[in-house]
């Protein structure tokens, strides 16, 4: 896939470090448009974060012609994050040939504040 259909995860300043057949690691570097009123860090960028790297956890195992998609995701935020980076780590679960269960954990400057599972369905694009 070309960088170009990554363009929000680029606005956001999100990183993918891993994407291979063991699972996926991305990150983002914190910066004041992530936080929230308090100074967390907002959990909408929590939940992005954990979404996409369920996305690049199964995007390995998908066949030619296919492309993945959320269809629920479901998170437990375990504590605020406040830090300087943010980390989610995916594994793949279970792979079917209509969905895929992912679990992923976010960790903010190596402290686990969010879980996160996500079944995403397995579609054609052709």
């Amino acid at each position: 896939m070309s960088k170009e259909s990554f363009n929000f995860l680029d606005y956001i300043g999100c990183v993918v470090e891993v994407s291979d057949e063991d699972g996926a690691v991305l990150s983002i570097q914190i910066k004041k448009e992530h936080l929230q009123h308090l100074g967390y860090i907002h959990g909408g960028v929590i939940s992005t974060l954990a979404d996409n790297t369920g996305w690049f956890v199964l995007e390995p195992h998908l066949k030619l012609g296919q492309t993945a998609m959320t269809q629920e995701l479901t998170l437990n935020y375990l504590r605020p994050g406040k830090g300087k980076n943010l980390k989610a780590v995916g594994k793949l679960i279970k792979l079917g040939k209509t969905m895929g269960f992912v679990n992923v954990e976010v960790f903010c400057d190596d402290v686990l504040i969010c879980t996160s599972s996500s079944h995403l369905a397995i579609l054609n694009t052709k």
